[in-house]
């Protein structure tokens, strides 16, 4: 029994040490107001706060963002509500309203 338990405890101790720790992405996020780069920092500063985000990319002719980002620390959706909450549209996520009021001009 105690032969058991110990080959038991072993086969525990090798799965937890085989769970992954990163799952390293990216994706690109539609951004329509991203205009000009004053536009794109207010974005990349919300990600600052922001656990898991690795680089982030601006593209202003297609108005997108590229960001690597480690999805076992933060969620497509949580990028997107991060933009959102700047004050822009994400992919399918809408800008919350407060947070347009808040742009500068040359982001509205």
């Amino acid at each position: 029994m105690k032969t058991l338990a110990g080959i038991l405890a072993v086969l525990i101790l090798l799965g937890l040490s085989a769970c992954r720790k990163q799952d390293i992405r990216t994706v690109v996020i539609k951004v329509p107001g991203m205009k000009n780069p004053a536009c794109t920092k207010l974005i990349q500063d919300a990600f600052l706060r922001q656990p898991g985000i690795q680089s982030i990319r601006p593209d202003f002719q297609n108005r997108e963002l590229t960001i690597t980002y480690n999805s076992m620390v933060v969620a497509l959706k949580n990028l997107e509500f991060t933009i959102a909450g700047v004050g822009f549209d994400a992919n399918n996520i809408k800008a919350f309203t407060n947070a347009v009021a808040g742009l500068p001009p040359e982001c509205r």
